[in-house]
């Protein structure tokens, strides 16, 4: 089912043919750096993926999205919305990881975009935000393409991430432009 259309993209509910995809770009540290290192074990990863998926949609109503180019039907990766608890406070983050060979061409930007204006559009949230390791330069720049700014240095789990939001009133001027 797809959730979000861009004019390249398809943003999904996560199929296992997803997962499985996933799951090998997972292995490419040039990926898994940014994202907390190497997926577990195949079948710890597809137990933790059974547990988790299903019932995230069903209690948020959003979550991670197959990105998926339309031209041809490859999954790029994964964006979409998360709530992460960061400095013990929740909030709805627009989190992307893209394969590799996907990098530099614009979609991690198209599918971040989209998900923010999605939680925009569908939450009831005064910001969003993205957290960004602070050596991960191109995911800052997918933040700041998305009209987010730096916030904060955050605590989450065991990561000091950068924290980059947009509220509601920045994004309102950054998509008015789009109305007229």
């Amino acid at each position: 089912m797809t959730v979000i259309e861009t004019p390249r993209l398809l943003l999904r509910e996560l199929t296992d043919a997803d997962h499985e995809a996933l799951y090998e770009m997972y292995q490419d540290p040039r990926m898994n750096r940014f994202i907390g290192g190497p997926p577990p074990p195949r079948d710890e990863y597809w137990r933790k993926v059974r547990e988790t998926w299903p019932a995230y949609y069903a209690l948020h109503g959003f979550g991670l999205w197959a990105t998926v180019r339309k031209e041809d039907g490859r999954l790029l990766g994964r964006c979409g919305l998360l709530s992460q608890e960061v400095d013990g406070e929740r909030h709805v983050e627009v989190g992307y990881a893209l394969g590799a060979e996907f990098w530099g061409r614009g979609y991690a930007t198209e599918a971040a975009r989209a998900s923010r204006d999605h939680a925009f559009r569908t939450l009831d949230v005064p910001h969003v935000i993205s957290l960004i390791l602070p050596d991960n330069t191109a995911s800052i720049r997918v933040a700041e393409k998305n009209g987010m700014t730096f916030w904060k240095t955050g605590v989450f789990k065991t990561f000091l991430p950068r924290v980059y939001r947009i509220t509601r009133a920045e994004w309102e001027r950054v998509v008015q432009p789009d109305r007229d």
